[in-house]
């Protein structure tokens, strides 16, 4: 949950490039341009969903931007998702959300460390239908969006009850993570963490990780069952251990007296169509192409709603992997 509200309020930067520029010859008459980002995931107990509006003035835009009231709507919006268990069912389920505060957003354009966000603790289905609905009491305005979500899927590599898993640096040709693609899902992004005990003197012992973030992919379509893999070469694993492990201050690498291997989380963050559309579009231009089409799937507003969903899969580490980490030059890795 806390990756997604810093991926929502990532998101927040692309405002800028629609809502404000810092020079104005001219002031247009308002218009309400309301801006929406949303994941919604059925695996999350909260769900958060940031909710601005555009706006103009006089001067330079930036010093707008750290005000709160130039982008905050106030009491007067109210927000809710329609939950449908098809899309065309008139009858539906509404789930209210309330305002939230939260206190961790990073400085940058935008006022900073509060944020207003509007969450609901609501439980999700996965094969239901939902529509976000903003309406603003005091304006008449309404803007709306649509999402289903993405559902389960399962690996075939590691397969399922697989109790260790590890990387054999006497194999050289190229290995993977295999899965196939999730009902709804369109982009996937594997993450490998590797956890391991850390001691240090006197008697500090800590748990550490570190990430290896592997290739992302796409699937043909959203329907699910679409082979996908994640290719790796084994001896990847271990570069990455001999420069994100050891402490670049000498003296507290020094102090480390053991380190021993834990076990490993595999996560593949998946997102749906309408976001992976999104991404692409606002992804850095590598072409002739200087300017990109803008996209939105927000009625009456700006900005984009769709899903996203965490598969997570935990394994010891195998016998072979730990005897190569304690046969690294200055890891310090010992046996259990």
């Amino acid at each position: 949950m806390k990756l997604l509200i810093k991926f929502i309020l990532f998101l927040l930067l692309f405002i800028s490039t629609y809502a404000c520029k810092t020079d104005f010859d001219v002031i247009a008459s308002y218009k309400e341009v309301t801006v929406v980002y949303g994941l919604l995931d059925q695996g999350d107990s909260t769900h958060y969903v940031r909710i601005t509006k555009a706006f103009l003035g006089e001067g330079n835009a930036l010093v707008y931007a750290k005000e709160p009231d130039s982008s905050l709507y106030g009491p007067e919006l109210k927000v809710s998702l329609l939950e449908r268990k098809q899309l065309t069912d008139v009858n539906y389920t509404t789930i209210v959300f309330d305002t939230v505060t939260i206190h961790n957003k990073d400085t940058g354009v935008f006022f900073s460390p509060d944020q207003l966000m509007y969450k609901s603790d609501a439980v999700l289905h996965p094969e239901y239908y939902y529509q976000l609905k903003a309406e603003n009491s005091k304006t008449g305005n309404l803007v709306t969006s649509n999402t289903n979500l993405i559902q389960n899927f399962y690996l075939d590599n590691p397969k399922p009850g697989t109790k260790k898993i590890g990387f054999n640096r006497n194999v050289l040709t190229q290995q993977n993570f295999k899965w196939k693609s999730a009902v709804n899902g369109k982009k996937y992004q594997p993450v490998l963490k590797f956890f391991f005990k850390e001691s240090s003197a006197p008697n500090d012992t800590v748990m550490r990780e570190i990430e290896w973030i592997m290739g992302s992919s796409t699937s043909e379509g959203v329907d699910g069952g679409d082979p996908m893999y994640a290719y790796y070469m084994n001896e990847e694993f271990y570069k990455l251990c001999e420069s994100h492990i050891p402490y670049s201050d000498p003296v507290k690498e020094d102090a480390v007296r053991l380190r021993i291997a834990d076990h490993f989380d595999l996560i593949i963050i998946v997102v749906g169509d309408e976001f992976n559309t999104y991404l692409e579009l606002n992804g850095p231009t590598t072409g002739l192409l200087l300017e990109k089409p803008s996209y939105s799937n927000i009625n009456n507003g700006i900005g984009v709603f769709s899903s996203h969903y965490v598969k997570q899969f935990s394994a010891g580490v195998n016998d072979i992997t730990k005897a190569a980490l304690q046969n690294t030059t200055n890891l310090h890795f010992f046996a259990d």
